[in-house]
């Protein structure tokens, strides 16, 4: 059996993420925490082993495949807190042939509804809360046919109890069917976009599962027996970046069942008392770690054994860099992938960390900066974030999506191909690469939000305030925000009855609707009333977005 973290990544005939990594680990005696979870409040705490999760995804394989009846190919969307039966149930999915859709517990009945249709799910699986979402709305989702809900909570009527479902099956259950094709899809990310409601990103067997091999060994540098802590939930795809990356390389996931708000000095305690070795977070959190009121704590209470940081999801300003480093005598390595690729670029061992920069190709991966013609760049010469691609798949780089899944139920992989006849997958980001090989991000180049390490799509947040009574139409677009990187703005124009209302209890009113009717993070936190000649648009009456975005980024107070 081939020792993925040990060898060289190379395009294999055959690969289980199940079989050849949890089932390897399981039976080896160099790794054995696979799991340290700990609960919201600190008090309740479970250490899980790599033979835990090999038996548990094997007895939920056989449920799902064997009592329940499902076929290798449907799909699975999951909602659920950061508790242990999730890794449990997409380990099993992965063994089996289901495809996994996550989704973050943020969703509102709508949310869930969309996706629920549009992945074409014919099962759910939830929590207490997430059951509940999808009850008021399943009359909707005909495609749903069982839904299945984890916990000890009472179970509603149409919905079966995992936990019950599952005492059914032998403790020693094998699930010994033939293994999925590396080729088939193993997971569904839904992710924002420009315009329209969310895109889905298929991954395959291997793009996901072991690709993620190079994020976990050179970007967190994870060993056997390292302990891992990933500050995402395991809706958004970066969870899943931890949860390959990680186990491939033998190592095992911290979780911190958090259903809150972050919170630095609940983190700084974690890092204290646990013995995390590696931690990722988003700048935003890392920017609320080195404040004032902090860093005296930090230096009073320091990491009890962190040996290595990173951060992805967003840019990373140096001073913060420069900060957590004079506090914790620890560098961040910053790093740029998406939920259609792995780690594509960061700042690895042996290589000077250049404050600001996403870092260096990361090993194998042919990451470029093109112009329009389809060419390199010069150094320091602004173009296209880009990699190179072999649609015939005779390259060993397969750390890309296999594509966004249309209406039609076909791949769309967006590949651009020119004369000389190189594909490549543009990711939408701009860039410039020195004479070193370092990467500095410039910016999207399309109007995504990346608020705090969320990506949020214009079209959503103005089709939700649109649903208002009182707003006629509006324009969201970023707004520069000191602690978040870039905030939602709205300009909105409103009906006469609504201009009436006094303009703080407006400002409210609509954020509180967003906050109802879309998932919380997507709600304009910045709002401006204008009339509708105030809102450029194109000759055919659509908004140019572009033209706000760059108004609201020019301004003095953008300078941060």
């Amino acid at each position: 059996m081939a020792h993925y973290y040990d060898s060289e990544l190379q395009r294999p005939q055959s690969f289980n993420f199940a079989t050849d990594v949890v089932d390897y680990w399981a039976k080896s005696t160099e790794a054995n925490c696979a799991m340290h979870w700990i609960s919201g409040d600190l008090r309740q705490e479970r250490q899980l082993t790599f033979q835990h999760f090999s038996q548990q995804s094997h007895r939920l394989a056989v449920l799902l495949r064997q009592h329940l009846g499902l076929e290798a190919g449907v799909k699975l969307l999951i909602i659920t807190p950061r508790v242990p039966v999730w890794w449990e149930i997409a380990t099993a999915c992965i063994r089996c042939g289901i495809v996994v859709c996550p989704a973050t517990t943020l969703l509102v009945d709508k949310d869930i509804e969309y996706r629920a249709n549009r992945s074409g799910a014919s099962v759910f699986v939830g929590d207490e809360s997430s059951v509940q979402k999808l009850l008021r709305v399943k009359k909707n989702c005909p495609k749903i046919e069982q839904v299945l809900q984890i916990g000890d909570a009472p179970v509603p009527d149409g919905v079966q109890s995992l936990d019950r479902l599952l005492g059914s099956v032998p403790e020693d259950a094998k699930y010994d069917a033939p293994r999925p094709n590396v080729k088939d899809t193993s997971m569904v990310y839904f992710t924002s976009g420009t315009t329209g409601n969310p895109k889905m990103v298929s991954h395959n067997h291997i793009s996901y599962p072991l690709a993620h091999t190079i994020t976990g060994k050179h970007f967190h540098r994870l060993k056997p027996g390292q302990l891992n802590w990933v500050l995402t939930e395991q809706g958004w795809a970066k969870a899943a970046w931890a949860f390959f990356g990680t186990w491939n390389c033998g190592a095992g996931l911290f979780i911190h069942d958090d259903r809150g708000a972050f919170n630095a000095k609940r983190t700084l305690d974690i890092l204290h008392r646990y013995p995390i070795t590696t931690f990722c977070a988003p700048p935003t959190a890392y920017r609320q770690l080195v404040l004032d009121e902090m860093r005296k704590y930090l230096q009073q209470y320091p990491p009890k054994s962190l040996v290595h940081c990173t951060g992805a999801g967003e840019p990373l300003n140096p001073e913060v860099i420069r900060l957590w480093k004079e506090l914790t005598d620890l560098e961040i390595c910053d790093g740029f992938g998406q939920t259609e690729t792995i780690l594509v670029c960061g700042n690895f061992e042996g290589a000077p960390i250049r404050p600001g920069s996403m870092g260096q190709p990361s090993p194998g991966v042919p990451l470029h900066v093109i112009n329009d013609d389809g060419q390199e760049t010069g150094p320091d010469t602004e173009g296209d974030i880009a990699l190179k691609v072999d649609p015939s798949e005779s390259s060993n780089f397969f750390g890309v999506f296999d594509g966004y899944i249309g209406e039609d139920n076909k791949l769309d992989r967006r590949l651009r191909s020119y004369p000389k006849g190189a594909s490549w997958y543009l990711t939408g980001d701009r860039a410039m690469r020195d004479k070193d090989g370092y990467f500095w991000f410039v910016g999207r180049l399309d109007d995504v939000i990346n608020s705090a390490g969320y990506r949020i799509g214009p079209f959503e947040v103005e089709s939700t305030l649109k649903q208002h009574p009182g707003v006629v139409e509006s324009a969201v677009v970023s707004s520069p925000d000191q602690s978040r990187g870039e905030v939602v703005k709205a300009f909105i124009v409103v009906t006469p009855e609504a201009a009436r209302k006094d303009e703080g209890k407006l400002v409210t009113e609509l954020q509180d609707f967003c906050k109802e009717h879309a998932a919380p993070y997507k709600y304009p936190r910045k709002m401006q009333f204008v009339e509708p000649p105030f809102l450029p648009k194109t000759i055919s009456g659509k908004i140019q977005r572009k033209k706000l975005k760059e108004m609201e980024w020019s301004r003095p107070a953008a300078k941060l």
